[in-house]
């Protein structure tokens, strides 16, 4: 949390104020990149590494894109994948094997927030997610 305090909450500003996101990937061996993506994604073939955050322009609530390739990454054993602006930072984190229990809970949150209508109702989505396993769900205020 304090390198994505200290670190990335530039890279959120300069989202916030060019709609351009951001993206770290801390690796394997410890070290980071930092990556420039287009204008409201970023996207690239992953490394091998332990954690991504990227930088949203809006709220700090995973897209179903974003839940897509969460899923891929904890299949390629990634243990945290975040999203964050300037006043929050959202994270998926695996306390243990990334089950198909979870999976399966990932996938049908996929299409629950590609179906939110609005706000109010992507909010409540997230809200009541659960996972069965070692998927948690969490939301800090920066």
């Amino acid at each position: 949390m304090d390198f994505l305090r200290n670190l990335m909450l530039n890279y959120a500003s300069r989202t916030i104020n060019s709609d351009v996101e951001f993206m770290n990937i801390v690796l394997s061996d410890g070290s980071y990149i930092i990556l420039e993506g287009d204008e409201r994604k970023v996207s690239i073939p992953f490394p091998k590494g332990i954690a991504t955050t990227h930088t949203h322009p809006g709220i700090c609530l995973f897209s179903h894109k974003d839940l897509e390739t969460a899923d891929h990454l904890f299949s390629i054993g990634y243990a945290v994948v975040s999203v964050m602006n300037t006043r929050c930072i959202s994270s998926l984190y695996r306390r243990g094997v990334y089950t198909l229990d979870d999976k399966l809970v990932l996938k049908n949150l996929v299409n629950k927030v590609k179906k939110a209508k609005n706000l109010e109702e992507l909010m409540n989505i997230y809200r009541n997610l659960t996972f069965p396993n070692y998927l948690k769900f969490v939301t800090y205020s920066i």
